[in-house]
């Protein structure tokens, strides 16, 4: 057994009252009930050139302010905000959407694909996340997974399914450190049933189920870590496939 005081990642508080909460520094405001969160930026930037973005928030930190917008989907109000890259990062991102006032997220960005013979823009729709990551471990008690919401997971199946879009429904690996993806690493978390490794949805899945707010994942595939040399396979340029994940989201969001 591991000595839990040498550890204190470990050291779970269940207190939902910190020194600082979310309600202390953002103000709960008439928002949309869902929200998309998308780690691509230059979908967001096509969509306020075009008109199709309102600005009613902001997100600030010290190095960079996120700006939170509202769009129409089909008649219906969403949220649509630019990803914060990294666990940490995402999860004071979520907890202060969530105190703004949504109750409901899809998530939307890339990841690198573990298995060979998955095409870029192949979307994979996580159901548990393993937590190599730190931050997740401040919301839920200490274990080697963590399930995304599976009512979440029902609609976005059901969706996918409906519109006869291929998906692969399995887990992801959500680590903290990029440069630290170790051949060994990998072999591991294969042979646990990773399918893809990304920095985030460990840490949504915990803060959503801390919070207890509806959210689900889907992964678009992109650099290939299965071979012995690491293939980016230009998974930043497929704008069309990236733009049309966004805006499937949207759909998702107002079903959800």
């Amino acid at each position: 057994m591991l000595n839990e005081s040498l550890f204190p990642i470990l050291e779970f508080d269940s207190n939902k009252h910190a020194k600082i909460n979310p309600s202390s520094v953002v103000n709960k405001k008439q928002v949309p009930k869902a929200c998309v969160i998308t780690f691509f930026k230059e979908v967001i930037r096509k969509k306020l050139e075009r008109g199709e973005l309102e600005q009613i928030g902001t997100s600030p930190s010290e190095t960079i302010d996120i700006p939170i917008y509202e769009t129409k989907y089909n008649g219906c109000s969403v949220g649509l905000v630019g990803g914060f890259v990294g666990a940490a990062g995402s999860a004071a991102l979520l907890e202060e959407l969530i105190a703004s006032g949504f109750e409901k997220f899809i998530v939307c960005g890339g990841a690198g694909v573990l298995k060979k013979g998955i095409q870029v823009g192949h979307l994979v729709l996580p159901y548990s996340a393993v937590r190599d990551e730190g931050v997740s471990y401040h919301y839920i008690e200490p274990s080697r997974e963590i399930e995304c919401n599976p009512d979440a997971v029902k609609v976005i199946e059901r969706i996918l399914n409906k519109e006869k879009i291929p998906f692969i429904k399995a887990k992801t690996w959500t680590t903290d450190a990029i440069f630290r993806e170790t051949e060994d690493k990998i072999a591991k978390r294969v042979s646990e049933g990773c399918v893809t490794v990304e920095m985030e949805a460990a840490a949504f899945f915990a803060v959503s189920k801390f919070r207890n707010v509806l959210l689900g994942q889907i992964l678009y595939c992109g650099d290939d870590l299965s071979g012995i040399e690491w293939d980016s396979r230009s998974w930043h340029s497929r704008d069309l496939i990236r733009s049309n994940l966004v805006d499937l989201c949207l759909k998702i969001a107002t079903e959800l």
